[in-house]
């Protein structure tokens, strides 16, 4: 059975949502409708100063071309693009992650006219959240064993979890697989080690458990929308 929403219902409804980020884009990539916890998000007291607006006049150029060429590929395809971790920006200036997901926008006529853009802020749990999920101990190993390959197996085989089980925790606690979450952690530590330490990226790759300097520069490009290099002269240029 399908159901038809009143104008405005599906706003409302995600502008009560917190810590979900949600808009809506033209074609021309102007935002249509913001909810309010997007525009704090970059630091606007009032959402609607944002429509008709474009993301390259509030985001960093990096951020905003690679917002730009996602938005143009789920309009060109029709198809979504669903969990992607991203590095984004906050209104203070640091950076933090996201799970991002982007949905062609569709008239009556089938017809793509816009896009919808929802992310959720990863924010780290608790230890005592940790414990109720029984997820401390899976945590703690990653943590102590970054540097090494870690499979999704043998950390289920810690817990006495299959895969799925421990998958599904990880998700409820975290809105990550356990593959997606060793690979923010890495992220995470190489972000911190490319400010606060003069280590080689090479060294930093090996420390945070990627394979090579190629693999950590694929990686970390993919999520930061900048090469290691370029994060860590970017960063050097604010101090």
């Amino acid at each position: 059975m399908r159901y038809e929403f009143q104008d405005g219902l599906l706003e409302q409804i995600f502008d009560c949502l917190g810590d979900v980020v949600y808009c809506v884009k033209d074609l021309h990539g102007r935002y249509t409708f913001v909810n309010h916890a997007f525009a704090e998000r970059i630091g606007v007291a009032d959402p609607s100063e944002l429509i008709g607006k474009q993301a390259a006049e509030y985001f960093p150029p990096e951020l905003a071309k690679v917002y730009d060429d996602q938005d143009r590929e789920v309009i060109r395809t029709g198809q979504p693009l669903r969990d992607q971790l991203e590095l984004i920006s906050q209104a203070d200036g640091s950076r933090g992650w996201y799970l991002s997901n982007k949905f062609p926008l569709l008239n009556s006529s089938g017809e793509t006219i816009g896009l919808v853009g929802v992310s959720q802020d990863l924010k780290q749990p608790s230890d005592s959240d940790l414990e109720l999920a029984d997820l401390k101990v899976v945590v703690d190993h990653i943590r102590q064993h970054i540097a090494q390959p870690l499979k999704t197996e043998e950390l289920a085989e810690q817990v006495s979890l299959s895969v799925t089980q421990l998958d599904r925790r990880m998700r409820r606690v975290f809105r990550l697989s356990t593959k997606k979450f060793v690979m923010k952690y890495r992220l995470d530590l190489a972000q911190q080690l490319l400010v606060s330490s003069e280590k080689s990226l090479s060294e930093i790759a090996l420390e945070c458990g990627f394979s090579d300097q190629s693999a950590f520069t694929r990686h970390f490009g993919a999520a930061a929308n900048q090469t290691p290099l370029a994060y860590r002269k970017s960063h050097q240029k604010q101090g």
